[in-house]
């Protein structure tokens, strides 16, 4: 009575579950309560009922024809008298003397529900968004919402409040937005030397509760591990479902699926993220613990959900259930071993070759480069980026150990640089010699045979005894190889491109088979890859059965030796 100076106790016949006024009607007031079992033989059970009092709560009267909604109350004053709706299930259109049942609807079970003061009514279901009616709940339009419509099965991001103003909607949406913190305190305990947040903005999106999942991964943003290095930097790990979520230097830079797990760097001020990445598959993954070993590499485990986690070639694939997983992430500068031809491996690269650097810590972790036909290599990859002759190589793979890269255009030629820098610095300068022409055959991995396949059918052709499903080429076959650096196109394609089409090379090469002349039918870039020539040619007759060298030779450079391919009799 006193604008909320001071209050005084009503009495209710039960435990209140809703309340509402009639602002038309001094006095009025309608009230639910909520149903109290305490036990079989307890005096004090009761069930929830629809109470109205005229008196400001001196007095109530229980509505028999009306049963309590989970829903609260609304009240439209902008009717005379007013119209009272519990929940969505019942309606009074007399002030709240008569109640009348609505007709069933799923909004019945809404997640939220609220009236405009013009009485339009707006509700939310869980999975599909917020409805409005305009003539007192007997129809229902489903509208704009700020989550997306999700199927049953997986939880979702909901509306759980709306709250109209004017012209404009106002909603809260669930799951609530969460962050990592990481705070350090001085040594004694007494003075926060820094405190910052970590995290990316709420998902809107569906999202599965695992029942093994570690509970903290459900979660929008959380760090799960950590641990200093040598020079007191702050090493993180955790899981996020944000698609914001800070990445610097990234191996991973977007998130792949529902929650992925993070790696992250904070120096050890705390004032700068000097690392971050992304790292999971289509389903639930997070970092759970961090770690650091004695060379100061990021050690990182925890926990996926993904059958198409990304895994190390040659390791067990994840079962997609429950699995757990290590992440190493290289730190220190990068260190260069050699750098050879990426056909050959032979040293001696060219300007538009393939060019293989193999060494430590070249990159956090190993990623693929992607794009198609016309788009250009990139000239960073996983934070990772390669300089020739000073020059910005095209990067399609990186990983620890390996890059391979086209090297850029060039016009010099003898000992050129070759820098790898990533977020840990620079590798030191190695040199390479760059060539005028380096061509060479790319070989079946691991074995000494030429990557080759017979045209007609597309069969890989090798000695089937080293390669699993190959077979060998019969004199008079057309097959095709692929190599490197086999000259310039007409048209030419810029170092880097992924091809276009197939233009051909400007002069043939000339090829030979166990000593024996090819007949070389074309010599094309490879339509969709970077640098990459198919040399198409029809085998020899009368060559031995068995491992026949094979060479080719561009503008009067040959190809390296030690380049088989595999030939049967007749």
């Amino acid at each position: 009575m006193d604008g909320g100076a001071t209050w005084s106790a009503v009495n209710f016949p039960g435990v209140v579950q809703s309340v509402a006024l009639d602002p038309q009607v001094s006095g009025h007031i309608f009230a639910s309560s909520q149903p109290v079992f305490c036990g079989v033989f307890c005096s004090g059970n009761q069930g929830g009922a629809v109470y109205r009092s005229t008196d400001e709560g001196a007095n109530w009267a229980a509505i028999d024809s009306v049963v309590p909604a989970t829903l609260p109350f609304l009240v439209d004053a902008s009717t005379n008298p007013s119209t009272v709706y519990v929940g969505l299930t019942f309606r009074s259109v007399d002030g709240g003397v008569t109640f009348s049942r609505l007709p069933q609807s799923p909004l019945m079970n809404a997640l939220a529900v609220t009236i405009a003061p013009n009485g339009t009514i707006y509700a939310s279901l869980y999975d599909a968004g917020i409805f409005v009616s305009t003539d007192q709940a007997v129809t229902w339009t489903q509208i704009g919402s700020p989550v997306p419509n999700w199927p049953a099965g997986p939880n979702g991001p909901s509306v759980g409040s709306i709250v109209p103003d004017g012209g404009t909607l106002f909603a809260l949406t669930g799951p609530i937005g969460s962050a990592g913190f990481v705070s350090k305190l001085s040594a004694d305990g007494s003075k926060l030397e820094y405190s910052t947040y970590l995290r990316g903005h709420q998902a809107l999106v569906p999202f599965y509760d695992f029942a093994a999942e570690p509970g903290a991964m459900s979660s929008q943003n959380t760090i799960s591990g950590i641990a200093l290095d040598g020079a007191g930097n702050v090493m993180l790990a955790g899981n996020t479902r944000a698609t914001d979520f800070p990445v610097r230097d990234a191996a991973q830079s977007a998130v792949a699926g529902l929650s992925d797990a993070f790696a992250a760097v904070l120096s050890a001020d705390g004032s700068r993220l000097t690392y971050a990445t992304y790292w999971g598959g289509s389903s639930d993954d997070g970092g759970l613990a961090a770690a650091v070993d004695p060379q100061g590499n990021f050690i990182l485990a925890g926990q996926t959900w993904s059958a198409d986690f990304p895994a190390t070639s040659g390791l067990e694939a994840p079962f997609g259930f429950g699995d757990a997983f290590v992440l190493k992430l290289a730190s220190g500068p990068p260190v260069i071993s050699c750098v050879v031809n990426g056909a050959s491996y032979h040293p001696g690269i060219q300007a538009g070759g393939w060019v293989t650097i193999r060494g430590a810590n070249l990159a956090a972790t190993a990623a693929t480069a992607a794009g198609g036909a016309g788009a250009m290599l990139p000239m960073s990859l996983g934070g990772v980026s390669v300089t020739i002759d000073g020059k910005t190589a095209f990067i399609s793979y990186v990983s620890p150990s390996q890059i391979n890269v086209i090297a850029p255009a060039d016009s010099a030629t003898g000992a050129v640089s070759v820098v790898v820098t990533n977020s840990n610095g620079a590798s030191a300068s190695v040199n390479a010699q760059l060539l005028s022409a380096a061509p060479a055959f790319f070989s079946n991995s691991g074995t000494a045979f030429a990557l080759a396949s017979r045209v007609s059918d597309g069969a890989v052709i090798g000695d089937p005894a080293v390669i699993s499903g190959a077979v060998a080429a019969h004199p008079g076959d057309t097959i095709a190889l692929w190599g490197s650096g086999f000259g310039a196109t007409n048209p030419a394609i810029a170092p880097g491109t992924l091809t276009s089409g197939s233009p051909a090379v400007v002069t043939l090469p000339s090829v030979s088979v166990g000593g024996v002349a090819a007949q070389v039918s074309s010599a094309v870039l490879a339509n969709g890859q970077a640098g990459v020539y198919q040399i198409t040619i029809q085998v020899p007759l009368n060559l031995p059965a068995g491992a026949n060298g094979i060479s080719a030779s561009v503008n009067g450079t040959q190809t390296p030796s030690g380049v088989m391919l595999f030939v049967a009799n007749p």
